[in-house]
């Protein structure tokens, strides 16, 4: 991956879970249509902790100042959390800088700490030592242009999932992976501003 480019911004209206404005900055995503609880299927009168959410868990969300965690509409393994920061900016994994790490291992330890909670509940199918995963989609195969972090705890529901989620490969890359990458490039001398590509 080498360093971002500059794109022309994109033209106004809805693409993959964004919504531009005139200028084709973006100006919401969908999840924050799910944050204000306009989401239809999951309201704010039906909204509880993460943590005391029946599994699935639809109906649980948290949030802090940086990240919101709830269960992703499909769900694809024994417990599955979108972690996803409030900027709205981030749109994907290269829009990352090395700025951005403090941010990341933010989103790590809040998707470990609601893993380990959810998989100590009697209705999780997860056991509670079960193996944890923590990926990203990279473009152009991600679903929504606002970045997210995949959290798992595992086994996979499919086999057809879990290659939607394979690690290592040109549609998915580890959270450990792209830390990794953003800590060469911010030694490689390119400071704050360099992205991966």
């Amino acid at each position: 991956m080498g360093l971002a480019l500059s794109r022309a911004p994109a033209a106004p209206g809805f693409r993959k879970g964004v919504w531009y404005d005139a200028q084709g900055c973006v100006d919401r995503s969908v999840y924050d249509d799910l944050r204000e609880g306009a989401h239809p299927h999951r309201p704010l009168s039906r909204r509880v902790l993460l943590a005391e959410a029946p599994h699935p868990g639809f109906d649980g969300f948290w949030e802090d100042d940086l990240v919101m965690v709830f269960v992703p509409d499909k769900p694809c393994a024994a417990e599955h959390l979108l972690v996803v920061p409030k900027d709205t900016e981030l749109r994907n994994v290269h829009a990352l800088t090395p700025e951005h790490l403090a941010l990341l291992a933010h989103m790590r330890a809040v998707a470990q700490r609601h893993l380990r909670d959810r998989a100590r509940r009697g209705d999780s199918p997860a056991s509670r030592d079960c193996r944890l995963e923590l990926s990203y989609h990279v473009p152009p195969f991600n679903s929504i242009d606002h970045l997210h972090l995949h959290a798992f705890a595992l086994p996979f529901d499919t086999i057809a999932r879990r290659v939607k989620y394979l690690p290592h490969t040109p549609w998915c890359v580890t959270h450990d992976r792209l830390v990794a990458k953003l800590r060469a490039v911010e030694a490689a001398g390119r400071g704050a501003r360099g992205k991966l590509r």
